[in-house]
């Protein structure tokens, strides 16, 4: 990545959409201009299992440093690829039957899907706490649990399977996100914790995962939510931009070396209370190694330009700036290449998705 030029090495900070199956035009340049180093792909890019595989193939080709290529595909609500393969289940389900084994199943399966369409990442696990069940806030049916021990224990085992799989996994939303009440895709959240709840049933999910052999979480979505207790101001501020949550609290009181990424900074939590730009510039001044830029390709390139642009005038270091790259680079070297697509080996995964979630639905019955 030393050889990039400012403009590349800005890329590689952003983490991306696009907006059809196929790489058209517009697309193909906006990318070769902005040399992202990450992909995100939803529903709307999934048409059918080849077309995924040869999509994945050019989005690498096509970029100078081999790109994140990642997907929401947690199971249940949040199943991206269930227009072309047999729909997984959520965690709630796992939550239910309480078997570690069954979540490392999961992982398991889910790897050997995503690494056969052209993946390398996993947006997966959600390990917030289930603590309002009903309540609109987008996380139903996506926690494994209310407490943070089982959230560790089924989380965990699932982060194994998929990581085993050679899929990098991303714990989300740090620092909790269960205890919201609203949805922040469409206001931000406050989620009125205190520092002792945070820090005695939320926090501990992210420090036991950090370490652990099989399943150490190698990156973290930050939430978008306002956490009284851990600011010093009474202005609302989502901790995607806040440097006392990502700097202070997940960089030198937590420990963690890894990848921090924010939510997708296109949701009304950022927009509602302040310009996209400055978002992006305060983003990466609180500590994130990586942007996410779900949709609209005018506000991919007003990104890139918002960040190159603070980086000339010195309000971001090149320092602070090399220190994300490297991050980025270590995880890019822990994902695997992709397997051959292969129709058959295709039919056969959705085969054992079939017969795990019959199994799983079969469990459910008898509890």
């Amino acid at each position: 990545m030393a050889s990039l030029s400012l403009e590349h090495k800005i890329g590689q900070l952003l983490f991306v959409g696009i907006p059809g199956t196929t790489i058209d035009d517009d697309t193909k340049k906006l990318l070769q201009t902005v040399q992202p180093g990450g992909i995100i792909l939803f529903a709307r890019n999934i048409e059918a299992p080849e077309q995924v595989a040869e999509l994945n193939r050019e989005l690498r080709h096509l970029l100078k440093v081999v790109p994140l290529i990642s997907i929401d595909q947690e199971g249940g609500r949040v199943d991206r690829l269930k227009k072309i393969c047999p729909p997984m289940p959520p965690a709630q389900f796992l939550r239910v039957l309480d078997d570690a084994r069954i979540a490392h199943e999961h992982g398991a399966i889910t790897a050997e899907l995503l690494r056969l369409l052209g993946f390398n990442m996993n947006f997966a696990p959600v390990v917030d706490l289930a603590v309002h069940e009903e309540a609109d806030n987008a996380l139903q049916q996506r926690c494994f649990g209310s407490k943070a021990q089982k959230i560790i224990r089924l989380s965990g085992a699932y982060l194994e399977g998929l990581q085993n799989g050679s899929i990098v996994g991303c714990g989300k939303h740090f620092p909790g996100l269960g205890d919201s009440i609203v949805d922040s895709h469409k206001k931000l959240p406050v989620v009125e914790r205190s520092e002792k709840q945070l820090r005695a049933e939320d926090l501990p999910i992210y420090q036991d995962l950090m370490v652990k052999l099989n399943s150490q979480l190698q990156v973290i979505m930050i939430a978008h939510a306002f956490y009284p207790a851990l600011e010093n101001s009474k202005t609302p501020i989502a901790a995607s931009l806040s440097s006392r949550i990502v700097t202070d609290l997940l960089r030198s009181k937590l420990e963690f070396h890894g990848l921090a990424i924010s939510d997708d900074m296109e949701m009304g939590a950022i927009s509602e209370s302040i310009g996209f730009a400055e978002a992006m510039v305060e983003g990466v001044l609180a500590g994130e190694d990586m942007m996410l830029v779900c949709s609209n390709q005018d506000r991919i390139l007003e990104a890139s330009e918002s960040l190159v642009r603070a980086t000339r005038e010195g309000k971001i270091s090149s320092r602070r700036i090399e220190t994300s790259l490297n991050r980025i680079a270590k995880v890019k070297s822990m994902a695997s290449s992709p397997f051959t697509f292969e129709r058959n080996h295709f039919n056969a995964v959705c085969d054992k998705i079939s017969e795990f979630s019959e199994r799983i639905n079969r469990e459910l019955k008898l509890n």
